[in-house]
């Protein structure tokens, strides 16, 4: 049985209260960390923006983690390595850096220290950050937030930010256009890292374009659980959405990794909330599902870029698994090459690439 703890907190005032209520309510077989131990706090650091934006995970519930930690007389250390920029220069923007400074905290940026090549139960040679494998203990703490490629990004898909600097490139690429192949991935990452704690900020989550230019949305949730997978088929539920619609919650329950009806979830009872899914994503589909699954890769939608906001910064080329994007300034894209993965409208700094919605021929199933 796998325990999902759901606590109401209306906004970031109340976090610590309900980040403690949640650990309570998990009653753990065993301590989340021993006295003197080294704890990784895993946030999710896309790309440094305002704690507002809702791109990060948020500092007050970093901050409970934090103070959870050395209240257990851990080590805490807050790492990642995102996409763009350095792990501090992110920490910096969003208000994490001074919750760790004044709580003598480092934070450490897992794309500098080398990788470590290790085996996950379906693939080979995952290159992950060296001080993440060998962390005892991993408290993962994801945002909540739409995505393009996977629907969701949640508790699994927060540890590809374990995956160092432009590795996560190669791993794209090697998963190809196919979103459960990449999902597939995700789920050995998970695998070998085995987070003793996941925690999802859901206080203020994420709709639309995410996972970096989607929209604020009050969802007013601290989630946690032992077993990741499990809290993201929670959060998929109470998002409104399919659980096969989100391949890494589809694959979790088609490969045994998780059971449904062995989810217990303790403490509040919120009511499912409908996002409004990221377009071009796996959830921006409304036909019946025998037909989603049937043409879902013939339409997955190319990106667009916005002349009049692209700086030619080379963020996107840079970022592009399947070497796409021209030189051009905004770039050209090849079809053919590109894998929709949407890294491109992920990472890019000046919001100059959008996902359009998905279209059947010449006839959009909603509008763009």
């Amino acid at each position: 049985m796998s325990r999902v703890a759901c606590v109401a907190c209306p906004d970031y005032r109340g976090a610590d209260r309900a980040v403690h209520r949640a650990l309570d309510l998990l009653e753990p077989r065993e301590p989340l960390a021993l006295r003197g131990e080294p704890v990784l706090v895993k946030p999710n650091l896309l790309a440094p923006r305002p704690a507002e934006a809702a791109v990060t995970t948020h500092p007050a519930v970093v901050a409970a983690l934090i103070d959870a930690a050395l209240d257990l007389g851990a080590r805490p250390v807050v790492a990642d390595s995102p996409g763009l920029s350095s792990a501090q220069s992110v920490a910096r923007a969003c208000g994490i850096f001074e919750v760790c400074r004044r709580r003598g905290v480092p934070v450490v940026d897992l794309g500098r220290g080398g990788a470590a090549v290790v085996s996950g139960p379906v693939y080979r040679g995952l290159a992950l950050a060296r001080e993440a494998v060998e962390a005892r203990r991993i408290w993962n703490a994801p945002k909540w937030k739409t995505h393009a490629m996977m629907g969701l990004t949640l508790g699994v898909k927060n540890l590809f930010g374990c995956v160092p600097g432009r590795r996560k490139v190669a791993l794209h690429f090697r998963a190809g256009r196919d979103p459960k192949t990449f999902a597939r991935h995700l789920l050995d990452i998970e695998a070998v890292l085995r987070p003793c704690l996941t925690l999802l900020d859901g206080i203020v989550a994420m709709e639309g374009p995410g996972p970096s230019r989607g929209r604020p949305v009050r969802r007013g949730l601290i989630l946690a659980s032992t077993d990741a997978a499990a809290l993201d088929w929670t959060a998929t539920r109470l998002s409104g959405f399919h659980p096969g619609d989100v391949p890494t919650v589809a694959v979790s329950v088609e490969d045994g990794r998780i059971d449904p009806g062995r989810i217990r979830e303790v403490g509040d009872r919120p009511a499912p909330l409908r996002f409004d899914p990221a377009p071009g994503s796996p959830c921006d589909w409304p036909l019946p599902g025998f037909l989603k699954r049937w043409v879902r890769a013939a339409v997955a939608p190319a990106p667009r870029f916005d002349p009049a906001r692209c700086t030619g910064c080379g963020v996107c080329r840079q970022a592009c698994p399947a070497g796409a994007l021209s030189e051009a300034v905004p770039p050209g894209l090849s079809p053919e090459r590109c894998i929709r993965c949407y890294c491109c409208q992920e990472l890019c700094p000046a919001g100059a690439v959008r996902v359009p919605r998905r279209r059947l021929g010449f006839f959009p199933l909603r509008d763009s």
